[in-house]
């Protein structure tokens, strides 16, 4: 079984380069398992999901029609980043042993949620409208409440506004930075206007 001191030289499925799991999971990796992502080899089954991204030549196409699971199962890959019932199949392992102990263990030392999807708003409708976009703040503040999600002596999942997920954002733009999907460590500030920066939950 794979522990991630074992990753180094190794066959490992991504979706794509920039997807936010990966994104997640690849820093996480270097950053509290010491893993030297640039000793891992790569297979990638999509292409990019921001256009202005561009693979790393190191990185390495499955072929067409693939999936990671095929793959893995066929020994073609010695690890893959998967969801769903993927996790299910009894033929695979976490990379990480106990799983859920470990996440427990990483909220408690940094305090966050890794963020994956954003609700946004262009900068035009921005400017032009700002009771618009305080509007869907507050419809998506009373879906949350209005959800009939069960209440939760954990930290919660579904964290809304900027500060919220300061916190977040500040790691994954440290990750990105690493990984060279953005040019430079982005303040957070940066990627909110005066309305939506001051938007609370």
């Amino acid at each position: 079984m794979l522990a991630p001191s074992d990753l180094a030289g190794r066959r490992i499925g991504i979706r794509s380069h920039s997807v936010t799991t990966v994104t997640w999971v690849r820093g996480i990796l270097q950053n509290d398992y010491g893993v030297d992502l640039d000793r891992v080899q790569w297979v990638t089954f999509e292409d990019a999901h921001v256009a202005e991204v561009r693979e790393p030549e190191t990185y390495e196409r499955a072929p067409a029609g693939m999936k990671p699971m095929t793959m893995l199962i066929n020994g073609e890959l010695d690890a893959a980043v998967m969801t769903g019932s993927d996790l299910k199949d009894p033929r695979v392992r976490p990379v990480i042993a106990n799983p859920e102990e470990a996440a427990h263990q990483w909220y408690n030392t940094y305090g966050l949620i890794p963020i994956n999807h954003m609700v946004v708003v262009t900068e035009t409708l921005s400017k032009s409208n700002p009771r618009v976009v305080e509007e869907v703040f507050h419809l998506l503040v009373e879906s949350k409440k209005a959800s009939g999600l069960p209440e939760t002596t954990g930290p919660d999942p579904l964290q809304i506004g900027v500060e919220a997920n300061r916190k977040s954002l500040e790691m994954v733009i440290k990750y990105a930075v690493q990984q060279q999907i953005i040019p430079r460590p982005f303040e957070v500030d940066e990627l909110f206007d005066d309305v939506t920066r001051k938007l609370t939950g």
